[in-house]
């Protein structure tokens, strides 16, 4: 089973680039290298699939034709908005430079300033797609992006000090450790909605935040946290568990500051 869900785990990785961008323009060679050693081997399913299965989507919600070219143009926006405000490789490089100084704050900090730029091209992206969501989607449409400003701000936390701390902490050692019992545990906890990906049959699952979503979320965060919790520094299972709870705030989910372990 986890075999089936790794091909659905890196395309999550590389969402970005695969949706956001024009798919016939896509590099897929430089973005392996970004990848768990374990992934990088991985077929990625085919473009036309995936944009034939977005466009349906777009249509089946209300949309038409030229709705769909709309978002499209409109997330090529955003993916050269994202492209002009970091570059991955040159901050990769930027980490392992400052690791040996201690100085990773500096690096997150001087990419926390550009958190605005980035939350306004996410805003203007975000007010092209109700044209292809259903009345549901677009309820929650929202609450999507509240959980990504709260990702944002636990990033830029202080400038970053808890990534950086994280980093420092060996927090990709101990995601590197565990990446097997870490995918599983998506697989186990998302099961529905995973099932519900099959970009070869045109069906994508509807993006709603609902209890049962809540009880995944829940799920998730808890076999995240056990597994994490196995590594020999406790920072990256105590880091995790407190970036799950900054996601829930002003979600349906949210748990008003009490933990998400039942």
């Amino acid at each position: 089973m986890i075999n089936k869900l790794l091909p659905l785990f890196a395309v999550a990785l590389l969402a970005p680039a695969l949706i956001l961008a024009d798919f016939n323009e896509i590099d897929i060679d430089r973005y392996r290298h970004h990848l768990p050693a374990n992934l990088q081997n991985l077929s990625i399913p085919d473009f036309d699939e995936i944009e034939n299965a977005l466009k349906q989507k777009c249509i089946e919600a209300g949309g038409s034709d030229e709705s769909y070219e709309e978002v499209k143009e409109a997330g090529k926006t955003l993916a050269n908005c994202i492209k002009g405000l970091v570059d991955i490789d040159q901050f990769r490089q930027e980490i392992e430079e400052a690791k040996p100084t201690g100085d990773l704050d500096t690096v997150f900090n001087k990419y926390c300033r550009k958190r605005n730029t980035l939350l306004e091209c996410v805003n203007t992206f975000s007010n092209t797609l109700d044209s292809c969501l259903d009345d549901e989607e677009e309820r929650h449409k929202g609450y999507g992006l509240d959980v990504f400003k709260n990702l944002l701000n636990f990033v830029c936390h202080k400038d970053g000090d808890q990534i950086a701390l994280f980093i420092a902490e060996k927090g990709p050692e101990c995601f590197q450790e565990q990446k097997d019992d870490l995918i599983a545990c998506a697989n186990e906890s998302l099961p529905e909605f995973l099932k519900g990906i099959d970009t070869s049959s045109g069906k994508i699952p509807k993006i709603v935040i609902g209890p049962k979503q809540c009880e995944d979320f829940t799920k998730l965060q808890n076999c995240f946290v056990r597994e994490l919790e196995q590594c020999d520094e406790s920072t990256p299972a105590n880091l995790v568990e407190s970036l799950f709870r900054f996601i829930r705030k002003g979600s349906p989910c949210d748990t008003k500051g009490k933990s998400g372990r039942r």
